[in-house]
């Protein structure tokens, strides 16, 4: 039993090294490649079977599910990314109903410190330029794209800790 657990650890990293990566290309090009959240969706079954315990997919599929339909309407409505949204969702397959709350307040937490950091860069370029006025910085601050797959992947993170600390200890 001590060699499955092993390969749920394996897969619990490898997870939580395509959320690094997933961040990575986020915060250099604001996009995340379709293979990264593919992957992790191919790799959950992998994680769920070699599980020490029973994991309800069914469960974790609604969670995912409703995820992505909240996430669809926030990208209908101009609001999110796309690959922001598609990465939440499996992330939120990977938390479940159990870890869903860390998710959404770390992913949320650091996405608002992200926004914080972002919009004060904006400012300050705003005010660098020659004779720009309120209007003109407001008009920047509006403007602003942040690249969420850093939050997401930090909650991400979070949770797989958390998951991790009842195998390890």
């Amino acid at each position: 039993m001590a060699w499955v657990q092993s390969f749920h650890l394996t897969f619990i990293m490898m997870a939580a090294a395509l959320m690094i990566t997933a961040a990575i290309h986020d915060a250099r090009a604001f996009k995340i490649p379709n293979w990264i959240w593919i992957s992790l969706m191919a790799l959950f079954p992998l994680y769920a079977l070699s599980a020490p315990r029973e994991i309800d997919w069914l469960h974790h599929a609604g969670v995912f599910a409703l995820v992505l339909a909240v996430g669809f309407a926030l990208f209908a409505g101009n609001f999110a990314g796309a690959g922001d949204v598609k990465l939440l969702a499996v992330a939120s397959l990977w938390a479940g109903p159990n870890y869903i709350g860390v998710l959404l307040v770390v992913t949320g937490m650091t996405g608002g410190i992200l926004a914080c950091f972002y919009a004060w860069s904006a400012l300050a370029c705003a005010r660098a330029e020659a004779g720009a006025g309120t209007e003109s910085i407001m008009q920047s601050l509006t403007k602003i794209a942040i690249p969420y797959g850093i939050a997401i992947a930090a909650g991400s993170i979070a949770v797989f800790g958390v998951m991790v600390a009842p195998i390890m200890f």
